[in-house]
């Protein structure tokens, strides 16, 4: 019957219609030139900024105690 000649006619159909829901972009991944949050490098200075006393002590960023308010309010 068609054999050989009807799978290949089957898989460029198929092919056609994935190529139309998602077309393939020939980009490579990562390079360079990608953003360090894309690549998965922190920037340090933020980091030490962020948890300021508990960086390399606590997985927990520093944070200042809620104030506190005693006594009458002054009028």
């Amino acid at each position: 019957m068609g054999g050989s000649r009807s799978y290949g006619c089957l898989n460029q159909t198929l092919k056609r219609d994935v190529d139309k829901v998602n077309p393939s972009l020939n980009l490579p991944p990562i390079d360079a030139r990608s953003s360090d949050t894309r690549i998965g490098i922190v920037n340090l200075p933020g980091v030490q900024q962020q948890y300021g006393q508990n960086y390399g002590r606590s997985i927990v960023p520093f944070r200042l105690p809620q104030p506190t308010f005693n006594g009458n309010p002054r009028r």
